[in-house]
Formats: structure tokens, C-alpha cells, sequence
């Protein structure tokens, strides 16, 4: 009987376990349409659902992730969904989306490089949301008196964080703002037909 008890307890750990580790393992999408069966299915909040990284053509899906984030204020994971970048491939997450106290800025953190099947060099910003909910903005403060020139053939999303950056010295500080568009939302979209408010659509 002892055996048998046994024999039962291992089988149950066997088959409940993955169920366990399936239950907290994020969604991911392997292609845009499988994407949007998920989301489709899903009460989604305000930043989930499909964006696209417009400098760099690559299609991502946020999707709340506290479940086993443990975080008190909403957490969220950023997956490819299709990408022109060979290093990345659908399915893989490749950063977080974390909410601040603000309603409408959010951290976003993105791994910046990848050696060997490995995403490396987590490195974040603060993105606000627009008003209407379908685009990321970037703010970026021009730096005083600064000159660089940074190339990585690793990096990741180089149109997001310029794979090429020059600053270019200033006699005067420059208190300017520049603003870069970081994503833009097209699932779902504000009219339902995967329309952007940011591009002419043609009738």
C-alpha cells in the first residue's frame, strides 16, 4: 500500500506540477494573428494588446504579468510577435512594462543585447502614454556640453535606443525636450479595422 501511496503521489506531482508552471508562465504569441486571438480573448486594460516598435519593425504584445510578478502596482511583459531583427524570434520576452504612480508614465525595461540565445543588458526609460491610449512617447533631454559615438553590433532595437548616438557639445545648456515616438498600439485599435490615428488611411 505504501508503494501504491507513493506511486500516486509522484504521478499527481507529475501532472500538477507543469499545470503549476504553465499557469505562471506569461502568454506569448508566435505570429500576429495567434497574437490577436489572445488579446481578443482577454478583458484588456488601458496598455495591453499588440504595439509596434515603428524605427525598428518589430511587433510586440503587452500583456499583464502579476500574477507572478509579485509587484503591488501593475506589471507587465513585453514579447516579439514578428520581428525583421534575425536575433529576436516570436515568443521570446525581451522586457517588462511597469507602471509608476503616475496613471500615465510607465518604466519601460528592454534587454539591449543578445549573446548566445541570451537576452543581456536590461536597460529602461520612462515612456508616458498619450491621452488617447495608442502611442508611447519618449522625452529625451538634450545634454550640456557632450560628445560621444557609440557603435554595438549586439544591440537590440537600435532604432529605439540609436544604435549609432552622437552628441554634439553645446556652448550653452540646452534645457530643450525632444520627443520621439517609442510604440504605437494596433491591436485593438480605436475604430476596430487596425487603424492608426498616427497614419493617413486611405478610403
Amino acid at each position: 500500500m505504501v508503494r501504491i501511496s507513493n506511486f500516486i503521489g509522484v504521478l499527481l506531482v507529475a501532472i500538477v506540477g507543469p499545470l503549476n508552471l504553465w499557469g505562471k508562465a506569461p502568454k506569448v504569441a508566435y505570429d500576429l494573428e495567434m497574437a490577436k486571438e489572445i488579446c481578443a480573448g482577454l478583458p484588456l486594460e488601458n496598455v495591453e494588446g499588440i504595439w509596434l516598435y515603428p524605427d525598428d519593425n518589430v511587433t510586440v504584445m503587452i500583456l499583464n504579468d502579476n500574477e507572478y510578478s509579485g509587484s503591488q502596482l501593475p506589471s507587465y511583459s513585453i514579447s516579439v510577435v514578428e520581428t525583421s531583427d534575425a536575433r529576436l524570434h516570436p515568443g521570446e520576452i525581451i522586457g517588462k512594462l511597469n507602471a509608476t504612480v503616475d496613471s500615465y508614465a510607465y518604466k519601460i525595461e528592454l534587454s539591449t543585447e543578445k549573446k548566445n540565445d541570451l537576452l543581456l543588458k536590461p536597460k529602461s526609460c520612462i515612456a508616458t502614454l498619450s491621452k488617447d491610449g495608442d502611442t508611447f512617447i519618449i522625452k529625451k533631454q538634450k545634454a550640456p556640453f557632450k560628445g560621444r559615438l557609440n557603435f554595438n553590433l549586439n544591440r537590440l532595437l537600435p532604432g529605439f535606443w540609436k544604435i549609432v548616438s552622437i552628441g554634439v557639445s553645446q556652448n550653452n545648456y540646452s534645457n530643450s525636450i525632444q520627443h520621439s515616438v517609442g510604440m504605437v498600439k494596433i491591436f485593438p485599435s480605436y475604430d476596430g479595422n487596425g487603424s492608426s490615428r498616427r497614419k493617413i488611411r486611405y478610403l
